[in-house]
């Protein structure tokens, strides 16, 4: 019963978040993509199995876990900057998940500080900003033909949907499964990891080529904001309000940095 929730709620939660996106302006489409998808699913799951406590304190390092996500970004980008072709994306995603357990091996150590870990995330957005600065920004080119068979799979909306709701569900079923061996610190580490960019940086390297997918990663470092809110925001508030109520509470602050966000970035463009 648990597994079968498990595989719906991530399955129709990112479709669902698709197909809206699709209806949505690009200025609001691009909003949504920093919806805590997998780390809400995952934190929610490890207190459905745990215990509300047991998730608040694994929030706690998925908040400073959020570093491994950009490392497994950046690992990512290490490769295809020299070595752009398809050919070699087995070596780009082992690249990334190295980066990503690496540094999730190494933050396993820090104390279970809220403030220390949100310190923690906060350097690393500004270290990796710096680091993608000198990443140009590229364009997709809608008339440009795929030229690989991956491509020509991916081709469909419906195809890419699946794809990424496929691989999404298979994360969150390998995370809050590992949850009971882990415990709160480890597998708090591994609900930062990135459920609903990875398939996108594997469909945007397949589909449009490296230069496209280096721009995307040169901004991911912006989009954490929304994900260290809401980890942090659940260490806090399912002690206080329980599961359910956590989720809404986290949820709702995750939304409202979003919605700040962007109208800080609207008028500094305008400015």
């Amino acid at each position: 019963m648990l597994i079968a929730a498990k595989i719906l709620v991530t399955f129709l939660t990112v479709i669902l978040l698709a197909k809206v996106a699709e209806r949505m302006s690009p200025r609001h489409a691009g909003l949504l993509a920093g919806f805590p998808l997998g780390t809400a699913i995952a934190l929610y799951f490890f207190g459905w199995q745990q215990g509300a406590g047991f998730a608040a304190s694994g929030a706690v390092y998925t908040l400073s876990g959020l570093t491994s996500a950009i490392c497994l970004a950046f690992g990512y980008w290490l490769v295809i900057r020299v070595r752009p072709g398809i050919i070699w994306l087995p070596l780009a995603v082992l690249s990334g998940f190295a980066c990503f357990l690496l540094s999730a091996a190494a933050l396993q150590y820090l104390p279970a500080s809220r403030w220390l870990s949100l310190a923690v995330i906060c350097a690393a957005i500004l270290l990796f900003r710096t680091l993608f600065r000198t990443i140009p920004d590229s364009t997709i080119d809608r008339n440009r033909s795929a030229d690989n068979r991956l491509a020509h799979l991916l081709s469909g909306k419906t195809a890419t949907i699946l794809f990424r709701a496929s691989i999404a569900t298979a994360s969150i079923l390998l995370i809050t499964g590992l949850a009971d061996l882990l415990g709160p610190a480890r597998a708090g580490l591994l609900a930062a990891f990135p459920v609903s960019f990875f398939p996108l940086i594997l469909i945007l390297h397949i589909t449009w080529g490296a230069d496209v997918l280096s721009g995307t990663i040169k901004h991911y470092p912006d989009g954490i904001g929304s994900l260290a809110v809401y980890a942090l925001a659940v260490s806090y508030l399912y002690p206080l309000l329980g599961l359910h109520w956590g989720t809404l509470a986290a949820l709702l602050c995750s939304v409202a940095y979003l919605l700040i966000y962007s109208q800080l970035q609207g008028r500094r463009q305008k400015g």
